[in-house]
């Protein structure tokens, strides 16, 4: 089992922050980022949104990072750690310009990129950015497969729908062979079978607990089907969720004590978690609280649970 922690005030979602995040410096971001990575953490986590719709700011709040401009900054600060967008919506970003961002970002951290990818769901985004909604599964498929070519082609062609290139270097190549980890993130039918055969990995995030096992099962066929073998990641949150109405955030009970972890944790590894995904406790007051707790995890909780390596 891998452990990822939140960045603070990459969000500031009311029900799953502290007040203090609201106030979170660039600096006391970065001087989270080199204590975690201490601490023994594997992965630094980021979400992402470019505009937020305004119905939504009662339970979302408008802040968010563009993720891969956090990450790099995050990596540039730390030394072993690796950095998960969780997630980023692909069609939002142009393939051919996203494939270098990503493959700059990943030579010059050393190999710690991590991409957690989706389609997107919020139409007054994709309005505000000039992106077509709809067909944006077909988009995202599109773009995964043009950048895999970017990434591991000497002479890059792809003929597309949406992307079209020829007749052009590009370099540097990521760092990671054949490129850096894509986890797929959603939870419909089409998304699981974009994990299967695009991805390294599965974030699902809506799915009910009692679905889990079929979904994973189907995507591990699929997998075999197209004869994709090797690691396959699949972080799961850490927090006890209203399984009838998992975006009732309010309802998300985020573990903080040991009594609470430990059994939450066990419950991933049965859900054939590979990675736990940790949001901050609640109602710390400050971040010297907040780091307080996240050395207490590392030294008597993270060991408990490690084996293997994976991503």
């Amino acid at each position: 089992m891998k452990f990822a922690i939140r960045v603070p005030a990459n969000f500031l979602y009311p029900a799953l922050t502290s007040p203090w995040e609201a106030q979170v410096t660039g600096a006391d971001t970065m001087r989270f980022a080199r204590a975690v990575d201490d601490f023994g953490f594997d992965w630094l986590w980021v979400s992402e949104h470019i505009v937020q719709d305004p119905r939504l700011l009662p339970s979302m709040g408008a802040r968010f990072y563009e993720g891969l401009t956090a990450m790099t900054a995050l990596l540039g600060a730390t030394q072993r750690i690796r950095a998960l967008s969780f997630i980023a919506v692909l069609p939002y970003h142009h393939p051919v310009v996203y494939a270098k961002a990503i493959a700059t970002a990943d030579v010059l951290s050393g190999g710690r990129v991590i991409m957690g990818l989706g389609v997107g769901y919020m139409r007054r985004e994709f309005k505000a950015l000039g992106v077509p909604f709809e067909r944006r599964g077909r988009r995202t498929d599109e773009y995964l497969r043009s950048m895999k070519e970017l990434w591991t082609s000497d002479q890059p062609v792809f003929h597309g729908e949406f992307v079209d290139f020829e007749n052009i270097l590009f370099e540097p190549k990521p760092m990671q062979k054949p490129h850096p980890p894509i986890l797929v993130g959603g939870d419909s039918r089409p998304v699981l079978r974009r994990a299967a055969h695009l991805g390294d990995g599965w974030l699902p995030w809506l799915t009910p607990r009692r679905d889990l096992g079929a979904c994973l099962t189907y995507i591990h066929e699929e997998r075999a089907k197209q004869g994709r073998t090797g690691p396959f990641e699949v972080p799961m949150l850490l927090a006890d969720m209203d399984e009838e109405n998992r975006l009732d955030f309010g309802r998300f009970r985020i573990p903080r004590t040991r009594d609470e972890i430990l059994p939450l944790i066990e419950r991933l590894e049965g859900d054939q978690a590979t990675t736990a995904v940790l949001h901050l406790p609640v109602g710390t007051s400050g971040i010297g609280e907040c780091l307080d707790w996240a050395g207490w995890f590392a030294r008597d909780i993270i060991p408990q649970f490690r084996s293997g390596s994976g991503c």
